[in-house]
Formats: structure tokens, sequence, C-alpha cells
């Protein structure tokens, strides 16, 4: 089979968000734009996709200020930029499911949608500093996972999902947080989701980690930054404006 390539694509952003919420105990007050990106992975003829993004920011911002996003951000758009269709995708892979990585789902309405048990379990019943980033306990709203549940393919722990692809239980943002392991022609990429929002999270070129500010387990989240070095040669994370200064992994 072909090696995956990996196109992170922008589906909007953060325009002032508080860097603390990606730096735990550090940057408390230093506002940062911050890209919404979902994943486009693709070998030969398979296409996958992780992640599906955040709501329109007119429905956003009602709970989540300072969210934008231009025409071309918008999904469907951003995927037909690179010459797919979202109808053609069978298989979406949901990190987690915060209400920045879960929603447009209907736009790809012959896929199945991937989702560890633990997460699934945690995102109806979330603890109570989560309650807002699933979208649980807004009254009018609901979380829009829901409205697919017929089409979550529900799994437990690591898993090949595709030859050359893999999802890694990563627990500490949320307990059901899976990142997805992808064979390139060079090595072993990562996307960990927001188990490593930003380069400085878990410095490539090493030093002390800093565990996402918004988590449930500080342990679990440092337990989980050993074992994406342990099974990746490189980790992109989910909300650094570096990622994009390439369109293609790996990089050309």
């Amino acid at each position: 089979m072909a090696p995956w390539i990996i196109r992170p694509l922008q589906l909007g952003e953060f325009t002032a968000i508080d860097r603390s919420g990606f730096t735990y105990g550090r940057n408390a007050g230093e506002k940062m734009v911050s890209p919404f990106l979902v994943w486009l992975l693709q070998s030969g003829d398979q296409t996958v996709l992780v992640d599906t993004g955040p709501s329109a920011p007119e429905v956003a911002n009602r709970w989540h200020p300072h969210s934008h996003r231009s025409p071309e951000q918008a999904p469907e758009a951003a995927l037909r930029a690179v010459g797919v269709e979202p109808e053609r995708i069978k298989l979406v892979i949901l990190s987690h499911l915060h209400w920045d990585h879960c929603y447009n789902m209907e736009l790809f309405p012959g896929a199945r949608f991937l989702v560890q048990a633990e997460e699934l379990r945690h995102a109806v019943d979330p603890i109570l500093t989560q309650r807002m980033q699933y979208e649980i306990g807004i009254p009018g709203l609901r979380p829009p996972w829901m409205a697919f549940f017929d089409r979550l393919q529900v799994v437990r722990g690591d898993q090949e999902v595709a030859p050359g692809l893999r999802v890694a239980l990563l627990p500490g943002h949320t307990p059901g947080l899976q990142g997805v392991v992808v064979d390139t022609a060079v090595g072993r990429y990562l996307l960990p989701s927001d188990g490593v929002p930003l380069y400085e999270n878990l410095p490539p070129e090493g030093g002390d980690p800093i565990p996402p500010g918004i988590h449930i387990d500080v342990a679990a989240c440092l337990r989980s930054f050993e074992r994406m070095k342990a099974v990746a040669d490189v980790i992109l994370p989910s909300h650094d404006l570096e990622v994009l200064k390439h369109s293609v992994y790996p990089a050309l």
C-alpha cells in the first residue's frame, strides 16, 4: 500500500483565546490566535478524516466567544479545495467529543464515526469543569454527536483501523481521548488531538512537558506524553498555527 500523507485543514480559529487554556499553570492573561484543525489522511484511494471541527461562529460564539471562520474555512469548502467531496468519505475518527471536534457530522452521510467507549460514557455525564466543552446541560442545545448515535462505531483502546493507521488511547485531556498513529514514508506521525494542543506542551527538542490547561487528570496527561514519545517519530499538535506552515506532512 502507498504510505499515508497528512493534510491539516483549518476550519476557523479562536481569535483571542487565553494561552493558559493550553498550558496548565502558565501564560494566564496572554491572548493568542488558535486554529481549529481537522486532519485529512490519504493513502492511494483511501481517505480518512480525523475530527469534523467546530460549529459555525454564529452558533459557537453564544457559548465559546471569539470564534471566527471565513467562507473558505467551512468544512465542505476546505475539503473540496484539496479535491475531496465530503460525501465520499467513509471513515471519520473522532479524537474526542468536545464541541470543537465533532460538529458538521451531517456532511458525511456515508461515513462511520469511530469513538472510544470511555469517551462516549464521559460525554453523557462529564465532570462539572468540562460540561461546557461537551455542551451538556445547555437549555435547547443538544451535543452534535447525539444526532448520529446510530452511526457511531465504538472502539476500546488501541486498534488498527486501516493498514498503516491505528488509534491509540491517550487519556488526560479527557478520559477517552484517542490519537491517531499514521505510517508515512519517513516514519510514524502522531495526531494526539488536544492531548498536545501546542508544540510547547511536548517540545520536539526536549524539555519539560506542559499538560493542557483543560484536563480531567494531570497525571494521566503526563503518562500519555510518555506513550506518545514511544509510539511516534513526529507529533503534530492540534491548535498550533505553526502546523499550517506546511500543507502536507511529511513536509515536501
